[in-house]
């Protein structure tokens, strides 16, 4: 997912937050030492969290009381969760007057979970568990038929509360015509006019658009200024009415996070613990009813025009959702990028319904070297932000514990996590979080290496949820990161759970709590998503479809005889280059750019998919910036990629060096015909000098492992 992207979710979370309706009932927040709040140690048990893992126990323990009824942190008319908890008076109910569809689905497998004995708690018995889930299934099969929350079985990804009834998000831009259609030509121009001057619209799309900017001062109390000609009853009543229309806007990832975590609670409910008691057998029956009734959504999300989804829907207005490019067209949104919170729900999506494996192949991604402490590289998969809920998702389920290469790569990304926290003493991960400047909630917390984007990132608002996720990854090393920053850790334990995180710029706690993310860290810890997910996927036969698109590539000598090797520059600067049975040297004054293809013979293209690329050197030049690229084979079917594969490589000054890079289990990595190595220089010439004596990938044996 690109940047823009991720500014148009991020966009919309904040409109909720600030004007979905509001129906809230207060809560306590009162805090007190830690015993007060674990509750009594027998009352929890977690089968799959061993007992010498103490610290993460403890952070389970208290992570469970945010769902303590006492709490109301769930609605008793929907059985849906609020979006979160914060601790101003001022704005602390916005967030109990809506939900949205990650925090739904992640509730519904909790309380499946709780349900079949995976996770008890002195807060929800299992049959009561099993009440919750029936009344939020319920709810949610509901709101699917109704037209004003959901189109094409997909729901709206943010739902209001609204005095006991549910609504959709007010608009968020309106088409210019509307007003023209409503008050006439001239009239309407006028309209539009003072409405930009009062500062009610920003113009996109050309001006063919306006985005409504509900902020102080907007609303049928203010129709003064270049509205006032407009304050008489009828016409500032049209005119609110058409700013402040209830709309249904479909988010793909939202939706899909749903749908993956019904068909986890599904398997949670398939253990044989519970799997042939009634109640389970009619809401396992209930959710699956569900999630074929989505079918039709997700197939007209997919472009075929690009081989991708698209970020969402419109339905009211019956338009893609996207933005305005720097010249003021519209620009339709894609998911087409695969290293973000939403890959495995993609995947999931892609299997579950049938839909064209393209979606994946197109869904480009980075490779970039974090420097250790050392000085030495480690390659790993970069996010757009950096974000370690980008990287790691809210929750591992497509069986990456089972791959190889995707073990490795999580692995390496959860050591990075845990490194940088623990070189900047950080009582948690850098994630996309609130980061404790007034209300600001930003995507743009992360580590710059395994970033992809250019703008800043704050380094300094860890928090905790993360640490869920990594748990399943690597158990030891985040048991041992708790205890040794177990001070501050449990210093934001409140009888409703943990806050946010720490601000360390000013050593302040963040004082908000958002359901998705304490739901996930609990369910991370609790490490049961995988083999849920696998008694789904079994129970569906669609295990071997996964396997087939995790399926190792061939192993691809790039030296070998039979492939070409083509030296380059941009502009034509001198190259010596040599190839012999030891090497391929390549040496320049590069201005701009330039390198080596290494180009496999028509009709010979390979995967690479599932294993590992090894490059093997000798630099006379340090080179820190160079570019490994993959090509598909001409006449693919599918267009290019509009985000390419890329890995951002550094060559050092060595007589013998060598890159080692894992390359994930992905369909991305199929049919491909040319690796180019490119090097780059943006000012000065710079000096090349590279032989490189092994060039080779090497896929891993297994696709899944028992």
């Amino acid at each position: 997912m690109s940047n823009v992207e991720k500014s148009c979710a991020l966009y919309s979370l904040l409109v909720a937050l600030i004007l979905c309706a509001s129906a809230a009932t207060g809560a306590s927040t009162s805090a007190g030492p830690e015993e007060a709040h674990l509750g009594e140690r027998s009352a929890f048990e977690y089968p799959t969290v061993p007992r010498h893992h103490r610290h993460m126990r403890r952070l389970l323990n208290n992570a469970f009381s945010y769902v303590d009824p006492v709490h109301r942190i769930i609605d008793p008319v929907s059985g849906y969760p609020a979006e979160g908890w914060n601790q101003e008076p001022a704005n602390g109910l916005f967030l109990r007057s809506f939900t949205q569809l990650t925090a739904i689905g992640a509730w519904i497998e909790l309380l499946a979970n709780i349900a079949a004995g995976q996770s008890d708690n002195p807060y929800l018995s299992r049959g009561a568990a099993l009440d919750g889930l029936a009344l939020a299934v319920a709810t949610l099969g509901a709101d699917q038929r109704d037209p004003n929350l959901a189109a094409k079985g997909l729901l709206s990804n943010f739902i209001g509360f609204d005095g006991g009834e549910r609504c959709g998000p007010l608009l968020e831009s309106i088409e210019r015509s509307r007003f023209i259609e409503t008050f006439g030509e001239p009239d309407g121009q006028a309209i539009w006019r003072a409405l930009l001057d009062k500062g009610w619209l920003q113009e996109e799309d050309n001006g063919r658009k306006g985005r409504i900017l509900r902020r102080e001062g907007y609303g049928a109390l203010h129709f003064d200024g270049a509205l006032a000609p407009y304050a008489d009853p009828s016409r500032q009543a049209a005119i609110m009415g058409l700013l402040d229309q209830r709309v249904v806007t479909i988010i793909f990832g939202d939706n899909a996070n749903l749908t993956a975590a019904l068909a986890r609670a599904i398997g949670a409910l398939l253990q044989p613990e519970i799997r042939d008691a009634p109640q389970a057998v009619a809401l396992r029956d209930a959710m699956e009813r569900f999630i074929e009734a989505q079918k039709e959504g997700y197939a007209h999300l997919f472009d075929p025009k690009t081989g991708t989804f698209v970020f969402g829907w419109d339905a009211t207005a019956d338009r893609f959702v996207g933005w305005s490019d720097d010249r003021g067209n519209w620009v339709t949104g894609q998911m087409n990028y695969f290293i973000n919170e939403f890959r495995g729900p993609l995947i999931f999506t892609v299997l579950r319904y049938g839909l064209p494996v393209a979606a994946i192949r197109n869904a480009g991604f980075k490779i970039k070297p974090y420097r250790q402490a050392d000085g030495s590289d480690t390659y790993a998969l970069a996010a757009w932000d950096g974000s370690a809920f980008q990287l790691l998702g809210l929750s591992l389920f497509m069986q990456e514990s089972r791959n190889p290469a995707w073990r490795r790569a999580l692995k390496t990304l959860v050591d990075i996590e845990l490194d940088f926290s623990t070189r900047h003493k950080l009582p948690g991960l850098l994630s996309e979080a609130y980061s404790g400047k007034g209300t600001e909630y930003t995507g743009l917390i992360g580590i710059g290496d395994i970033a992809v984007t250019d703008y800043p990132l704050d380094t300094q608002a860890p928090s905790l949820y993360s640490l869920g996720v990594a748990y399943g990854i690597a158990p030891e090393q985040v048991d041992e990161f708790l205890r040794a920053a177990w001070a501050r850790v449990s210093s934001l334990f409140t009888e409703h759970g943990p806050w946010e995180g720490w601000n360390m710029a000013t050593d302040k706690v963040i004082p908000y709590q958002t359901t998705v993310h304490t739901l996930s860290l609990i369910l991370g810890g609790i490490n049961t998503a995988h083999d849920n997910m696998r008694r789904y996927l079994d129970a569906m036969n669609l295990t071997g479809q996964l396997e087939a698109l995790y399926a190792p590539g061939q192993r691809i000598d790039l030296l070998a005889a039979e492939n070409r090797v083509i030296p380059w520059t941009a502009h034509e600067d001198p190259i010596a280059f040599s190839r012999d049975e030891v090497a391929s040297r390549f040496a320049s004054n590069i201005s701009g750019s330039g390198g080596l293809a290494f180009v496999l013979p028509e009709g010979h293209a390979k995967s690479l998919s599932n294993g590992k690329l090894s490059i093997r050197f000798r630099s006379e030049t340090a080179i820190e910036d160079a570019v490994v690229a993959f090509k598909r084979a001409q006449g693919d079917p599918l267009p290019p990629p509009a985000i390419p594969i890329e890995i951002f490589a550094r060559f050092p000054k060595t007589e013998d060096g060598r890159i080692e890079v894992v390359l994930p289990a992905t369909p991305a990595l199929h049919g491909i015909s040319e690796v180019s190595l490119t090097f780059r220089s943006d000012g000065e010439p710079a000096a090349v000098d590279l032989a490189i004596r092994a060039f080779e990938f090497v896929p891993f044996e297994a696709a899944l492992e028992p």
